[in-house]
């Protein structure tokens, strides 16, 4: 019965506001993906990384988009010529840090354990047969200690056939660069090819992101005009997690009340509803 009621209130949104699809989506496919500034030249960084086979640090604050860039980037990663090590989650301790390293590439760890020289042969072996370098992305960095940012140093620090082991890029909050400047990280540090803040949309991306959500919805109306749109950026701060939260609400608000435009009066009134995180 739920699920038929949350079709119908839908079903009865898109019709509102002549989408083909929802808007705002809190998950795409990277090939559905609005494609910035900011995205476009970190993706050509970290392609750079591939070559070079550098460490790359992508930080920025929870809602900037790094977990879409990183869908995107992983999308571009052809798995042909590289052994892609994915971990959206790391573990804070060294040894579970290397079962799950063991894991994404096939191993099963209950058997095979897990420690700094199980793991630099596994990958090793794995290049030699394959011929495919190895990319190890982490996501959620923030959440490794430094003794495991340090464990992750010496797996870059081996080599195979006199090429580096891995190609090791982290993502995560800023308090990732804050743990990576810590005197013990120093060496870790010193070996980053690439740091990246990623920082918000600016005024006119967001503008552009919005009406890009629109049109990609199946609407060619401007149903956020220009003060509109100045006044998103100056609350989202160009942020695109709460710019996706705030036009929803609004397009919601705006459903109920009976309009087809979102003016400023009633941006204003969305956020007087919203929690003090997003209104104030």
């Amino acid at each position: 019965m739920l699920n038929e009621i949350d079709e119908l209130v839908t079903k009865t949104f898109l019709e509102y506001w002549g989408f083909t699809a929802l808007p705002f989506p809190k998950i795409v496919p990277p090939a559905n993906t609005f494609v910035d500034q900011r995205f476009k030249k970190t993706l050509e960084r970290l392609t750079q990384l591939l070559s070079t086979r550098e460490i790359g640090v992508v930080a920025g604050e929870s809602g900037t988009g790094k977990s879409t860039l990183l869908d995107i980037f992983l999308s571009k990663v052809s798995a042909t010529r590289y052994r892609v090590i994915h971990l959206p989650v790391p573990q804070a301790r060294p040894r579970e840090l290397y079962r799950s390293i063991a894991a994404a590439v096939g191993v099963n760890t209950s058997w095979f354990g897990a420690d700094a020289m199980k793991v630099t042969n596994l990958l090793s072996y794995s290049y030699l047969e394959s011929n495919r370098p190895n990319l190890l992305v982490i996501d959620e960095a923030h959440i490794l200690t430094p003794q495991c940012l340090n464990e992750l140093r010496l797996l870059t620090n081996a080599a195979v056939n006199h090429e580096p082991l891995i190609t090791l890029v982290l993502f995560g909050q800023p308090s990732l660069s804050s743990t990576l400047k810590l005197p013990t990280l120093i060496p870790l540090a010193q070996r980053i090819g690439a740091f990246i803040s990623l920082g918000g949309l600016t005024e006119e991306e967001t503008g552009t992101y919005i009406d890009w959500q629109i049109n990609n919805a199946g609407s060619s109306e401007e149903i956020f005009p220009p003060a509109t749109k100045k006044a998103m950026y100056r609350r989202s701060q160009g942020i695109p997690r709460m710019i996706n939260r705030l036009s929803w609400e609004c397009l919601n608000h705006g459903c109920i009340e009976g309009v087809k435009v979102i003016t400023e009066d009633l941006f204003a009134a969305v956020l007087k509803n919203l929690g003090p995180h997003l209104s104030n």
